[in-house]
């Protein structure tokens, strides 16, 4: 049986407003260490500009899945399949990024 993905609720700017329990397992943190913290605490700083620019995409409408490492709260890292939906009002204003983080085990 597969595990459930992990939730991630982002907002425009790259706060984390929700996260599943299952996030913060893939992460290695509680609910409540992610909840207010900046997503991009758990990028590491070689990957920086392109998560920013993964970012840039879904606030212009990408919903395109993308793979991505990611930072364990021990610095080890996770690899993870991701399906990020922007948010927008009907104004057309960004609003944030849901996204499902699945741990690719190969």
């Amino acid at each position: 049986m597969t595990e459930p993905p992990g939730i991630w609720i982002i907002d425009p700017t790259g706060k984390t407003v929700f996260a599943n329990e299952r996030m913060a397992d893939i992460l290695g943190v509680s609910v409540s260490d992610m909840v207010g913290q900046d997503s991009f605490v758990y990028v590491y700083p070689e990957d920086q500009e392109r998560a920013e620019k993964l970012f840039d995409r879904k606030r212009n409408r990408d919903s395109s899945p993308f793979e991505f490492k990611l930072r364990r709260s021990d610095g080890s890292s996770v690899r993870v399949h991701a399906q990020g939906t922007p948010m927008h009002d009907s104004g057309g204003a960004f609003l944030g990024i849901v996204g499902t983080f699945s741990p690719i085990t190969k």
